[in-house]
């Protein structure tokens, strides 16, 4: 393989896509990419050169000259290998004014609102049964009706047909296990009352 002759097609690449005036960063990236090619191409021809194969000892090549003596890159192409990008630019200078604006915002201050997370934590839902997953259904059961899925399931279907969040948790209480501490915010039972809830939201 000729790699001067290569070197030169990903120069005259590279030109193109210079005079086409590149605006955006794909554009950016073909430029790039096809200047690294060539570079790669020229390294290869001088080491080429250079170091000739062992085989060919009696017909030695002269050594040539760098590839950067013979053809010189144009001007405009090692402008645009040196400047950046601007979009690069813009976002540097993006993130540089936001990390300041960070710094010297006050930690204390309150949040903009309520997150994703909590605002589909409060969503309406149609259906309980809908709503949980298979970890859900064996926690639930496990810890609210002995570890009977089907109880559980049934009782969901029953608090779905119910009309008022209070007589539901009133339902569920009659037929869930006994002593269960509703108010434990880590615990089966009170998560299963915030799904309750969200019934009658």
């Amino acid at each position: 393989m000729n790699f001067q002759i290569k070197a030169l097609e990903h120069l005259e690449a590279a030109k193109a896509a210079l005079k086409s005036e590149p605006s955006t960063s794909s554009a950016w990236k073909l430029l790039r990419e096809e200047l690294h090619l060539a570079l790669e191409a020229a390294t290869l021809a001088e080491h080429k050169q250079r170091n000739p194969p062992a085989e060919k000892d009696s017909e030695a090549l002269p050594v040539s000259e760098p590839m950067d003596e013979i053809h010189p890159l144009p001007p405009e192409i090692v402008e645009a290998i040196n400047e950046p990008a601007q979009e690069d630019v813009q976002a540097a200078t993006q993130a540089t004014t936001q990390a300041t604006t960070n710094a010297t915002t006050n930690e204390t201050e309150p949040a903009a609102g309520p997150s994703v997370a909590d605002v589909l934590s409060e969503q309406r839902i149609a259906s309980l049964q809908n709503t949980m997953s298979i970890n859900d259904r064996v926690r639930f059961a496990s810890d609210l009706f002995g570890g009977d899925v089907q109880k559980l399931l049934t009782v969901c279907a029953e608090l779905e047909k119910i009309d008022s969040y209070a007589a539901a948790v009133a339902h569920l209480k009659k037929h869930a296990a006994s002593a269960l501490d509703w108010e434990n915010e880590e615990g089966a039972p009170f998560d299963f009352l915030q799904k309750l809830r969200r019934l009658f939201a």
